[in-house]
């Protein structure tokens, strides 16, 4: 997944903008049931925008809703499908998890499975160090890509000679200088997506890295070897095991912090404190089970909300657990998705404000 995607569609603001969200299958001849599901959807999103709208008003829309919905190839297919198109965007994201079927017509688009998928702690990038040169993976679980942008694989750009008059304080100097400039590029990577870092490489270059990075509460991991030739998915199957093991120690470290918030006043619990607060940029940290959704009428000066049981209805927000999730996101706070059930003491969605 592109790392700036999730920005990308948060920015398509119209009406109606049409979400459609389905599990899929990997392997035929289960792939073979993702196209009569996907069409089943595409039908009744098409039946339920007919019956909200004129048929002239629509009519860019629908033909881009087929259009798009056409051109997926389902042999391409992962674990989870996220359709997103309005009348002059469109935009077909592979996700690789299962995701809750539904249909989302709304003012803005369902990202709740975007920042789901880069929140739940199992996207990260990997750094592969050594003094000849850099290799930049980024990550999803124990799938595995090489960036090949912003000047990575970055090459060392210092004389490498055998000179035995170098001393080697001179050769560790300018192999900090080295990895410093590498630092520096990635902070231009990592900015658009904010993701742990895993480093791996010999225990020496991985000593120095870690003096000169910016990145040193971000590192969650380090793996010592010489990876210089390693495929990415050879990374993988030594990686992985070991982020999962972090990963759940961070859920736990999550449900403990809320904990720790009840002792300083500073969670509310309840979708409709939880929205309150979010809406005015008090969010440090989002924790919602991550089947939980609830329709709401927002008034129109956007101060109270008001639940409903029904979704679908026209001037209702879909999901206001997505809109709750945006606006954490986009105030600089966290998101992160807990097991179905396992915040039933804080009403299924729980926040840890900033102040």
């Amino acid at each position: 997944m592109e790392r700036n995607l999730l920005k990308i569609i948060k920015n398509q603001v119209d009406y109606p903008n049409v979400s459609i969200l389905l599990t899929t299958h990997k392997t035929s001849p289960d792939n073979s049931q993702d196209a009569m599901v996907l069409k089943k959807l595409s039908k009744e999103a098409e039946r339920r925008l007919r019956e909200e709208f004129n048929k002239r008003d629509i009519k860019q829309l629908l033909e881009k809703l087929n259009k798009t919905v056409s051109s997926i190839d389902v042999r391409q297919n992962l674990d989870g499908l996220a359709i997103f198109v309005n009348k002059s965007f469109e935009r077909v994201v592979r996700l690789p998890f299962p995701v809750r079927e539904r249909i989302i017509i709304d003012d803005s688009f369902a990202t709740r499975d975007l920042i789901r998928a880069m929140n739940r702690g199992v996207n990260y990038y990997i750094l592969s160090v050594s003094a000849g040169f850099v290799r930049l993976f980024e990550a999803y679980r124990d799938k595995f890509s090489e960036i090949t942008e912003g000047g990575f694989p970055y090459a060392n750009p210092f004389s490498r000679g055998t000179n035995l008059e170098e001393s080697t304080s001179w050769k560790e100097a300018r192999l900090r200088e080295f990895f410093h400039m590498v630092d520096k590029s990635f902070l231009q990577i990592h900015h658009q997506h904010r993701m742990p870092i895993v480093i791996a490489g010999v225990e020496r270059n991985i000593s120095l890295y870690k003096e000169v990075t910016t990145f040193s509460d971000k590192i969650i991991l380090t793996l010592e070897g010489n990876y210089d030739n390693t495929s990415a998915h050879e990374l993988a199957l030594l990686i992985w095991p070991e982020v999962k093991k972090k990963m759940a120690e961070k859920r736990r470290q999550v449900l403990k912090k809320l904990d720790e918030a009840i002792g300083r006043k500073r969670l509310v619990t309840g979708i409709e404190e939880v929205w309150k607060l979010a809406s005015e940029g008090r969010g440090e940290l989002l924790v919602v089970e991550e089947d939980y959704q609830q329709a709401a009428r927002v008034s129109t000066n956007g101060n109270t909300i008001t639940l409903v049981n029904s979704r679908g209805i026209p001037g209702t927000t879909e999901d206001l657990v997505d809109d709750i999730a945006e606006k954490v996101v986009s105030t600089g706070g966290r998101v992160v998705f807990a097991e179905n059930g396992s915040l039933n003491r804080y009403n299924q969605i729980a926040l840890v404000l900033k102040y």
